[in-house]
């Protein structure tokens, strides 16, 4: 027989048994790792992005950790139309070694053009932010474990998944 218990009851009538668990189990409600934040700052937008981590590696943005307090922020720029900014964490590969360390030294950036892997540097998406409205696209929300595989000349691949 089911009985009550902590965060949860239980009824039982003429033999049938409804369990109700209260209250009802809340996800991650805080910001996630890598979300993105932005704010205008006079005529220009500011993005800061939460804390997170690349294979325990935390990113830097302008050469500071993202856990200063206050937290580093990077301009954007302002626009008088839908015009969107790509912030990336951008991944070097290390120079020396066998392989070669990756990543080395990742750091928060942005662009106005979508970023392409080379065999020397990866750029993981975070996410779009409108230079017009200060909407932002999140894609990422969550620290990752990073994989790199060269082989030959072919160039490097890279794969990305959720800690």
């Amino acid at each position: 027989m089911i009985q009550p218990g902590n965060g949860y009851t239980s009824t039982n009538v003429a033999g049938a048994v409804t369990l109700n668990i209260e209250p009802t189990w809340q996800f991650w409600n805080g910001p996630r790792p890598f979300e993105i934040s932005a704010y205008k700052s006079g005529t220009d937008y500011m993005v800061q992005v939460w804390p997170g981590s690349v294979n325990n590696i935390e990113p830097t943005m302008g050469g500071t950790p993202l856990t200063n307090n206050p937290r580093p922020s990077m301009n954007i720029g302002y626009s008088s139309y839908t015009s969107w900014e790509y912030i990336y964490v951008q991944l070097p590969v290390g120079g020396s070694g066998s392989p070669p360390p990756f990543p080395d030294a990742p750091i928060i950036m942005h662009d106005s053009t979508p970023q392409t892997n080379t065999d020397s540097v990866a750029y993981l998406l975070l996410g779009i932010v409108d230079k017009n409205s200060g909407n932002v696209t999140q894609y990422v929300s969550g620290s990752q474990w990073a994989e790199r595989y060269k082989c030959g000349s072919d160039d490097a691949a890279y794969f990305f998944g959720l800690v």
